[in-house]
């Protein structure tokens, strides 16, 4: 029997490779902070995982995330890492229950560990849908959009995310230059919270007005105003995502009972898996889009990432490309970047490259 020996947490700063920054974002970023947590078991193999924080969605920080993984880890020494359900359990009694991102890292290094201690396929337990996935690539409100969009085009990304929170006619202009130097590009354009209805509605109205390849305006207004985020989604010409609205599966059942929203954008960092995994089913079951997408991890968050969307299958939309902004290694046991496809690296699904 293999059982958890030890799980140690540490803080690490990652580079940038440029400096980044959202609408939440009050001076640009140039180092991602991120905890990492080993497990090791009595065999002396160990797994690995991270907890990326956001403070303004979840209200952690690096060094609560390093106080909950110590305050869980008694709770986790011993058990056998060959039974999945019982880590999961532990993950979720040991842990504060709006604590998501701590929650997400020991659901993680619990799925890891299970992997390497039964040579169990990840990607196969969540139902070997797909061997790759086609991602989109963040532009920064601090980039030139038009040299970036250039660059993303050329690289050979089909869509870009692009962060906005300019009034709604510069945002427009902002789109159509880089329309114009990059028309091969499919924008998605994520407002993290920054507008007001009748901004938001501004923003949708224009870009349809001015024919743009906007695919959907995410999160445009506060992350608590689901009747603010119903009345846009109603009206808007172009469809509507919800992100940090919806943390829960008891979230996604509110906002899909008293919103029209398109999607959901699903985060492992932002819900844990387990509760990734029921936001998923519920928007499924009613029928609405799917997303997955990151904070700010590096290959080792998006590896488990993409597991989970090869796996299922499942998300219409994908958005796994923070590690290409960080100024990291791009070799990886988990997976092989090819232009904007995310493949699985087959030779080291067991133990999800542990």
């Amino acid at each position: 029997m293999l059982r958890v020996e030890s799980i140690v947490a540490a803080i690490h700063e990652i580079p940038l490779r440029e400096p980044f920054a959202t609408a939440q974002d009050r001076a640009p970023r140039t180092v991602a902070r991120l905890v990492r947590l080993q497990v090791v078991l009595s065999d002396g193999r160990s797994v690995i995982s991270e907890a990326v924080p956001a403070p303004y969605v979840t209200g952690e920080t690096c060094e609560t995330l390093v106080q909950d993984i110590e305050a869980a880890a008694p709770h986790f020494i011993g058990l056998d890492g060959t039974r999945l359900r019982p880590m999961l359990a532990a993950a979720h009694y040991a842990v504060p229950a709006y604590h998501h991102t701590a929650r997400a890292a020991l659901e993680v290094a619990a799925y890891r560990t299970y992997s390497l201690a039964t040579g169990a396929d990840l990607w196969r337990h969540f139902g070997g849908a797909l061997e790759s996935i086609d991602t989109d690539i963040t532009i920064s409100r601090t980039a030139d959009p038009v040299k970036a969009a250039e660059v993303a085009a050329h690289a050979g990304f089909r869509r870009v995310k692009v962060k906005a929170g300019d009034p709604p006619h510069q945002e427009v202009e902002r789109l159509a230059e880089m329309h114009a130097a990059a028309p091969s590009l499919t924008f998605r354009l994520d407002a993290n919270q920054a507008y007001t209805v009748q901004e938001a509605l501004d923003l949708a109205t224009q870009i349809a007005a001015a024919q743009l390849p906007v695919e959907f305006l995410e999160q445009p207004v506060k992350w608590d105003d689901y009747d603010a985020l119903a009345r846009v989604a109603e009206a808007s010409p172009i469809p509507i995502v919800a992100d940090e609205a919806v943390k829960t599966p008891e979230d996604a059942l509110n906002l899909i009972a008293t919103t029209r929203v398109h999607a959901i954008n699903i985060k492992v960092m932002k819900s844990g898996v387990t509760g990734a995994l029921g936001i998923l089913a519920i928007v499924q079951a009613a029928g609405r889009k799917a997303m997955i997408g990151c904070m700010l991890e590096s290959s080792s968050g998006i590896g488990f990432s993409a597991a989970l969307a090869c796996g299922t299958g499942a998300f219409t939309y994908v958005d796994l490309d923070s590690h290409l902004l960080l100024n990291e290694p791009q070799d990886n046991p988990w997976f092989v970047q090819q232009g904007s496809t995310l493949v699985l690296a087959h030779t080291h699904r067991a133990g999800d490259g542990a």
